[in-house]
């Protein structure tokens, strides 16, 4: 015990006031001076009712300092357990949660309540009795301050407990059921038999509850299996919606051109790698045909779009002729001039008649006996063409005598000769070259084999007796040789008859780079069919430059036979080159067609629509086919396509969403990354209707039981 001096009056306090912090201790003294009087004489009862009065400042000194500072008669070593009033929007919210799983949901929250309660008294030291009734009556203090918390809570653990069971066992839920009968019995039964069994766990058994909440699980299950997809279907609207406006900002777009550009992509089913494979002039308008009826439509409304899509299809297709060839220039070479070459054959030809010269320099005299004799017989059983053609041959193995012949008689009073038998070797030669040039024109089978085999006879002679002839002949037999690949080379590419199959060609090629005779060295035949095949291409791009969709299909062919020629001729990658180079220019060919007949086309209706308005008829898919057959119906179905675009553009009422598409779909910087932007919005959020579907199916079976909770 110690006795303070306050307002001049003695009071005695106990130890309590003594174990006190100072700022404790000064508290208590203001709560005691507060407390008494005016100064007064002392006496024992005034003394009695100080001391009285200092202990009740002393406890409420104590009840102010509860807070913060520890407990008298505890010291100073453990801290005072003192819980939060309620836990706010979010701690309700998870709290809740278990609250709200069908049937097992009070005991859930039990649960949750107790272990909470448990890890509390282990850390605070307090009584695991005391901290659980604390946690308890801050869950109903929270729930009471934060009711919608709660219901989000109770409505979430009500789904999350429901949808493990649906997927489990969907077919107990109706879903997936034969029939609709049977999807909506399913359906409602599952939801009675829930929100029934979840009313008598809550309500501790009683019958009229469990038989309400079964009555209304009944009802609401009912409806689940219309509504569920109905609110799947929104609520994946309102996704998608947020989502091709976030890809529109994204891109700087207007939202309703992203969303027109979005639909055509995924309509397309466009493959990303499809515009690499363009080149560098290649549009997202060339994808597919929504992308090229969508310009057309933008092409037909009158603004800046209309300038932007007519602006980039006509430069692009000013520069086609330029494109082709120069591509071509690059992958086969510049082209030759199929007569420049035979002509240059020729020339060489002529300049080898110093070579045959100096071989028969030497050359003794031909026997024609045996070449005679054989050509007679042949004449004899031979009719017809190849019998007058035997006999030429054999006339020219005659030599008659020349004035100089005869006059040399004379002087030595010999009689004038006769015709004998051709003995000069250069003679011989100028036979076989007459020959040659009867197989030229020659026109049968059995007179080209009866020319051929005479002209056998007069060669085997010719070799016999002109050493180094056949040196001259392999030469002179390259150049005729490299002339005949150049037409042949010409006719490769062609549909006709006259064209080589592939296997053919295959075997020409390879035939024709072996030496013959006695050459030296790889024929140039190969090199002379491919400067043909070159020649005639450039030879179809001069005369169809303007139709590019002719040009592909004379080169490319309709089957797959000019492509295995190119490669047998070019090789594969350069055959690849020039098919692709035709394949994309006939793409862009059929964009400009597309979108300039539609915009024209459009442009005529409205026309006539201004005119007579009230009796512009329609022209649909069928009026199409009865015009102009299949064709006719798909430009039809085209020209739907370009009036529901025109549609949706004069709705939105938004010249720069129509601008912002012309840009778009004509090309521009980063074209891969907005078509990936586009393809990524055509798909749609990430969330899926039927899961939306799944949760409102949840919400509709179990949420009920939430709600009728007593």
């Amino acid at each position: 015990m110690a006795t303070l001096n306050i307002q001049g009056q003695k009071v005695k306090v106990d130890d309590a006031f003594l174990s006190m912090t100072p700022e404790q201790q000064n508290a208590a003294v203001e709560e005691i001076a507060k407390s008494l009087p005016a100064a007064a004489p002392l006496d024992s009862g005034a003394v009695g009712d100080a001391n009285a009065r200092a202990k009740a400042g002393i406890a409420k000194a104590q009840q102010i300092m509860a807070g913060g500072g520890p407990k008298p008669e505890e010291g100073h070593e453990a801290p005072t357990f003192v819980p939060n009033p309620e836990m706010g929007a979010t701690g309700t919210y998870l709290t809740s949660t278990g609250e709200g799983v069908p049937i097992a949901g009070p005991y859930i929250d039990k649960g949750l309540t107790a272990a909470s309660a448990g890890i509390g008294s282990l850390l605070s030291g307090e009584p695991y009795s005391k901290v659980n009734a604390e946690m308890t009556r801050m869950n109903e203090a929270s729930r009471e301050a934060h009711p919608v918390a709660r219901t989000l809570g109770n409505v979430t653990g009500a789904v999350a407990g429901t949808l493990p069971a649906m997927m489990a066992a969907p077919e107990a839920f109706g879903i997936g059921a034969a029939s609709k009968p049977l999807q909506y019995g399913l359906s409602a039964l599952s939801g009675a038999a829930i929100n029934g069994a979840d009313s008598a766990v809550r309500s501790g058994g009683d019958i009229k509850e469990a038989g309400k909440g079964a009555g209304i699980g009944f009802a609401t299950g009912l409806a689940a299996p219309f509504l569920a997809p109905l609110i799947g279907k929104g609520v994946k609207a309102v996704a998608d919606n947020l989502h091709i406006g976030a890809v529109a900002r994204a891109l700087g777009l207007d939202k309703s051109a992203a969303k027109v550009l979005a639909g055509a992509v995924r309509q397309d089913a466009v493959d990303p790698a499809a515009l690499s494979q363009l080149g560098d002039n290649g549009m997202l308008m060339d994808l597919g045909p929504n992308m090229r009826h969508t310009a057309g439509a933008i092409a037909a409304t009158p603004g800046e779009g209309k300038t932007i899509v007519r602006n980039a299809i006509g430069a692009r297709d000013a520069n086609a002729n330029w494109r082709i060839r120069s591509a071509l220039d690059e992958t086969l070479g510049e082209a030759p001039t199929p007569s420049r070459i035979i002509h240059r054959a020729n020339t060489n030809q002529q300049r080898l008649a110093p070579e045959y010269r100096e071989a028969l320099r030497d050359a003794g005299p031909v026997d024609t006996l045996p070449i005679a004799r054989y050509l007679e017989t042949e004449a004899q059983t031979l009719r017809g063409e190849p019998q007058r053609l035997v006999q030429r041959v054999r006339s020219m193995l005659d030599h008659q005598p020349t004035p100089a012949d005869i006059a040399r008689a004379r002087a030595n009073d010999q009689p004038p000769p006769g015709t004998s038998l051709v003995s000069d070797a250069g003679e011989l030669l100028n036979t076989r070259h007459a020959i040659d040039d009867m197989l030229e024109t020659t026109q049968g089978t059995n007179a080209v084999n009866a020319l051929t085999t005479a002209r056998q006879a007069v060669d085997d002679e010719l070799r016999a007796s002109v050493p180094g002839i056949k040196e001259v002949d392999a030469k002179y037999a390259e150049l005729a040789r490299q002339k005949d690949a150049v037409q042949r080379g010409q006719s490769v590419l062609s549909s006709g008859r006259e064209a080589p199959r592939p296997d053919e060609l295959a075997v020409e090629v390879r035939q024709g780079a072996l030496p013959q005779g006695l050459q030296v060295g790889p024929s140039a035949v190969p090199l002379r069919l491919r400067e043909g095949a070159r020649a005639e291409i450039e030879r179809i791009v001069g005369t169809n430059a303007n139709d590019r969709v002719a040009l592909q299909r004379l080169i490319k062919g309709e089957g797959d036979w000019n492509r295995a020629r190119l490669s047998t001729l070019f090789g594969s990658d350069k055959a690849r080159s020039i098919i692709d180079l035709l394949d994309r220019e006939k793409l862009f060919a059929d964009t400009s067609n597309i979108v300039t007949r539609n915009s024209e086309t459009a442009a005529r209706v409205a026309a006539r629509e201004a005119i007579d308005p009230g009796n512009a008829p329609g022209f649909g898919v069928r009026e199409g086919f009865i015009a102009g057959g299949a064709r006719g119906a798909a430009r039809a179905a085209g020209m739907r396509t370009v009036d529901k675009v025109i549609e949706a553009l004069n709705n939105g009422g938004n010249e720069k969403a129509v601008a912002d598409m012309a840009r778009t779909l004509t090309g521009g910087p980063q074209q891969s990354a907005v078509l990936e932007a586009l393809m990524k919005a055509g798909r749609g959020s990430r969330l899926q209707q039927s899961q939306v579907d799944r949760v409102a199916r949840a919400l509709l079976l179990s949420g009920p039981a939430e709600a009728n909770r007593p």
